[in-house]
């Protein structure tokens, strides 16, 4: 399609440029300014073999012959520059190192990391490109001043040894090699950047098929703060193919958003940090990206920096369980407040983090009231607290030694939201009992 002709849906003037700047669509671009670049010189040729008819006769058929080969000469150079200025360059990001054996008093369940692969993808065509570019810019600086003059002997020799047209040859000459030059170089630099960019992160980076079978199912945590594998086949099969991609290979932040979600659900949490930090650096508006990141910070107990990540974003579980390591009575009263949002939820019903986490939020209240000597909040709150341990062992009858560790924890446990309510409670004793 020819972009930018009146009335054509993509043109100008309907916006459709516009858009595509916006949306960064440099496909279109390129198809764009391909259209008028190769229009207008069509155009030129023929406003050249017009010009040059009445003086030159039918010569000016071999002159407009020969324009047309250093046109397509100098377009090609410029192409090529172009593609040495636009060769895509490899994430630059420390390598994911292997995660270390486990150590004696590692949480039950887990399970020591996969080394990760130590092939790297082999960037020598980026280093070439990237030697060649700053010494043409270098020697260009340099000689800044001379190129004027170099440009016009080198017309004066191109015209003298083709065209053979005086008065006018030499002009002509510097005329093709500004025009053609120049949007050869943007062709050849838009080009790369578009196409080739896509045909590598095709080859070297995982297939878009697996990225998005391993985004399909976002990060969980357990009860204890402890990431969950997934239990859906097509996940387990996406982060197993993408356990064995190297960090190196990715290409942009969805691939490390789906490469660190992996490596966290296999329990290599420093890796997953180090892959999911920089996909939030490419993409800070990735809501995906930052909603991993703070489930692993979470699952470091690196909840300052959990709550940096997803600070003003929408009500979430993970949400809930960090606001109640905030300080009272402002953690368990936003814990409190995102959990009853999040209870008018169709599927929140079924969710037995949130109701143990609801539980620990009116444990944290009942507390704050007793210190504040207010026994009609702290009753309200211990009825809370039944309702939603009643609700949680209706969904797994197996919480109900966690939630007993809540009510009654051992010397110098860190959760004891519960521990507040006596110890005979009639309804907890019923509830958690032996």
């Amino acid at each position: 399609m020819a972009y930018g002709l009146p009335g054509s849906q993509d043109s100008p003037s309907s916006g459709g440029l516009v858009l595509a700047l916006k949306n960064r669509d440099f496909a279109i671009i390129f198809d764009w300014f391909a259209s008028y670049f190769f229009g207008f010189a069509i155009a030129g040729f023929i406003a050249l073999f017009l010009g040059a008819l009445p003086s030159r006769g039918l010569d000016s058929l071999r002159i407009v012959a020969l324009s047309m080969v250093f046109a397509c000469a100098s377009t090609v150079c410029g192409w090529l520059l172009g593609l040495l200025f636009g060769i895509p360059r490899t994430l630059s990001r420390p390598q994911a190192a292997p995660a270390p054996a486990p150590q004696q008093g590692a949480a039950p369940g887990q399970t020591p990391a996969a080394a990760a692969p130590t092939s790297r993808v082999n960037t020598n065509l980026e280093d070439i490109s990237d030697w060649l570019t700053k010494t043409l810019v270098g020697v260009g600086l340099t000689q800044l001043y001379f190129v004027p003059h170099y440009l016009w002997q080198a017309a004066e020799k191109i015209n003298n040894a083709g065209f053979r047209w005086d008065g006018s040859g030499q002009l002509l000459a510097i005329a093709l090699f500004l025009y053609f030059a120049p949007g050869g170089f943007w062709l050849g630099y838009v080009g790369t950047r578009t196409i080739l960019t896509k045909l590598l992160d095709t080859i070297d980076g995982p297939s878009p098929a697996v990225v998005d079978a391993a985004l399909r199912e976002g990060l969980k945590i357990d009860l204890n703060g402890r990431i969950v594998d997934s239990t859906n086949p097509t996940v387990k099969s996406a982060d197993a193919a993408l356990l064995t991609v190297p960090m190196t290979a990715l290409n942009n932040s969805r691939q490390l958003t789906a490469w660190g979600t992996a490596r966290a659900r296999h329990n290599d949490l420093e890796s997953a940090t180090v892959a999911l930090q920089e996909a939030n650096r490419v993409d800070p508006a990735d809501p995906i990206a930052k909603q991993a990141l703070a489930t692993v910070y979470a699952a470091q107990r690196r909840n300052a920096d959990a709550e940096k990540v997803i600070q003003g974003d929408q009500d979430t579980e993970l949400a809930v369980f960090l606001a109640l390591y905030e300080p009272p009575p402002q953690g368990f009263t936003r814990a409190l407040e995102i959990g009853t949002r999040l209870l008018r939820q169709p599927e929140a019903a079924k969710s037995l983090n949130l109701h143990v986490w609801l539980a620990s939020a009116y444990g944290q209240q009942h507390k704050h009231a007793l210190e504040q000597n207010d026994r009609d909040l702290a009753e309200r709150a211990r009825k809370k607290v039944v309702e939603e341990v009643q609700a949680a062992l209706d969904i797994d009858a197996k919480a109900k030694s966690l939630l007993r560790s809540f009510w009654k924890p051992a010397p110098g446990a860190l959760d004891d939201d519960l521990a507040s309510i006596p110890p005979g409670d009639a309804d907890l004793t019923r509830l958690l009992g032996p």
